[in-house]
């Protein structure tokens, strides 16, 4: 263990030398002095991104599926589009609906590393991303349509119209694959509807729905292989932002349905989850003393299903407030605050946080340490699937974060972003397998995350702009101080950017990721892979040719949990904006 924190402190040592050593210049992915990363709309562009998760995986310490997202390890990640959470009240481990998300339309995206559950609540021990959409500002949209291998297709778009003060947008999309393995297809098909009216920069409001349904296979794991299991699902959301000159109030309510079957174990199983939230925040200035942050949220959650006598419904109240202090004569601001959490199935909280910044020229540097809680869902206690038992008598998981972050520009063209980070989590929990492929999920103890991670972006010329990252994580048990499940040591890539011509960008891609365990004793293990991956997109007037190839060595590879990775897959397509 020391000489474990030795060396890791040796390397942060190292990277602050280095960092101290280069004088400013203009960043890549700003870090601004609260410690978020911010990727803008201009970013994205830039990454010639088809889907979310092309987006986020050039973050380090965020990982991202078609609907999943970890910061250093940790799925509980709270996500927030224009105020309202997209994580999908079913699942086991708050997955995110990001088919909700059009990349066209986002403004901008802030990433906070093991923070944020100060103001946005509960399930946020991992971090919390904010998503904020385009403003409507006249008649626009995009039409999108892109097939590839594997039977792959997808058509999308959007249209948005400003009529005065009254604003209005409307959007839809359909997906559909065969997949690359047995049971491995699926076709869902969204629709959604805004209403935005706006005073002045002051004051707005926006009313929005959207529903989507899915229907896909269950291929499982490559050692436990799941040919016969299905899945069904439907989500349903609806929300209400009001914004003022110092006021904010978001309602929302989401409905979501699961049916899971297994014709090879008889399984035939629902669960429907409905939720509803209604939260206030203002900021008040309080003079030389700086700023007061506060507010209150109230959620409500019912749960029906197959394996349930009866519908499961319970209610949080929760209040916060935040000082935030600008230290006279010094480029410091201290804030510190208290969540207090009142739940009607768990025990009562109180939740402290401690934020300072250090902001001037040369440096943009936080620590931060904060407590926030991670409630079980209604699908790890009550739902049932082919591989998985429900477990009523959950508890809640305690988290305690720690971070270290800084962020330096180096020369003219250089940019660092570092974080050092160690979570500590009580009563975790955790999916618990047998030796027949079947578990459930378990309060085992505490355990520990700690690390660091560091990316460079570098402007090489014009033409060529790189981007690396790096990042290292040891997740241990500290009961029987055996290393966690699916979590990677290493993990590293780099992005190449190039514009040969000015209507061409090309961007190429490499991923590392580390050999992780797959049994909790520590017996079995996924071996590493490296996966190359290449974009292009061609703009001609109003109109944008790009193409895809994933995994472009065509490796044999796991995921980090076991389940088959694709072979090489290409996708190729046509963006018409107007």
């Amino acid at each position: 263990m020391i000489h474990r924190l030795f060396s890791f402190l040796c390397v942060a040592m190292l990277w602050m030398a280095l960092i101290y050593l280069f004088p400013p210049a203009a960043a890549v992915l700003a870090q601004k002095d609260d410690g978020r990363i911010t990727i803008t709309a201009e970013d994205i562009t830039q990454m010639r991104a088809v889907r979310m998760a092309d987006v986020l995986n050039q973050v380090p310490g965020l990982k991202a599926g078609d609907s999943s997202v970890a910061i250093h390890g940790n799925y509980k990640v709270k996500v927030f589009m224009d105020g309202r959470p997209i994580n999908d009240p079913t699942s086991a481990l708050g997955g995110v609906k990001w088919d909700l998300v059009s990349l066209e339309n986002v403004e901008t995206i802030e990433i906070l590393k093991g923070k944020g559950g100060l103001k946005y609540g509960d399930d946020a021990s991992g971090g919390v991303i904010l998503i904020s959409t385009k403003k409507i500002r006249r008649l626009s949209g995009n039409v999108k349509a892109y097939g590839g291998n594997h039977e792959t297709q997808s058509y999308s778009g959007n249209c948005r119209f400003l009529k005065g003060s009254l604003g209005g947008a409307v959007s839809g999309a359909l997906d559909s694959t065969n997949g690359y393995q047995v049971n491995n297809d699926k076709e869902k098909w969204r629709a959604g509807t805004k209403l935005e009216y706006a005073i002045d920069d002051r004051f707005n409001a926006a009313l929005s729905a959207d529903y989507i349904e899915e229907e896909k296979g269950n291929a499982g794991t490559k050692d436990y292989p799941t040919p016969y299991s299905r899945l069904e699902s439907n989500m349903q959301s609806y929300s209400l932002r009001v914004n003022g000159k110092s006021l904010s109030m978001n309602s929302y309510f989401n409905s979501g349905w699961k049916h899971n079957t297994d014709e090879s174990k008889s399984l035939d199983q629902e669960l429907r989850v409905k939720e509803a939230g209604q939260d206030i925040g203002a900021t008040f200035s309080t003079g030389k003393w700086g700023s007061l942050n506060c507010g209150a949220a109230f959620e409500w959650g019912q749960a029906s299903g197959t394996t349930m006598d009866d519908d499961q419904e319970e209610t949080g109240l929760s209040f916060f407030g935040s000082e935030s202090i600008q230290v006279p004569k010094l480029p410091l601001t201290v804030t510190i605050g208290l969540r207090g959490n009142f739940y009607s199935a768990f025990d009562d909280s109180i939740n402290p946080e401690i934020k300072a910044t250090w902001q001037e020229k040369k440096w943009n540097i936080g620590f931060a340490y904060n407590r926030s809680n991670n409630t079980p869902s209604f699908h790890q206690r009550y739902n049932r699937t082919s591989s998985k038992l429900p477990n009523p008598d959950l508890t809640i998981e305690i988290a305690d974060n720690y971070s270290l972050c800084a962020f330096r520009q180096l020369g003219a063209s250089l940019s660092v972003n570092m974080t050092l980070f160690y979570n500590q989590l009580t009563d975790r929990i955790t999916y618990i397998r047998n030796d027949e492929g079947i578990g459930r999920y378990e309060n085992v103890g505490e355990v520990t995350y700690k690390g660091g991670d560091v990316s460079l972006g570098w402007t090489i010329s014009s033409q060529f702009k790189l981007k690396t990252f790096y990042t290292y994580l040891e997740a241990r048990d500290e009961t029987t101080d055996l290393w966690l499940t699916s979590k990677p040591r290493h993990k590293a890539g780099a992005e190449l950017y190039c514009t040969p011509i000015d209507k061409l960008s090309l961007v190429a891609s490499v991923d590392y990721t580390s050999a992780v365990y797959i049994s909790k004793d520590n017996s079995k293990q996924t071996p590493e892979y490296t996966l190359l991956d290449l974009r292009g997109e061609y703009r001609f007037r109003q109109f944008s040719f790009f193409a895809e190839i994933q995994n472009l060595a065509d490796a044999n590879y796991c995921y980090v949990d076991n389940l088959v990775g694709p072979p090489r897959t290409w996708i190729a397509g046509v963006n018409w904006t107007f």
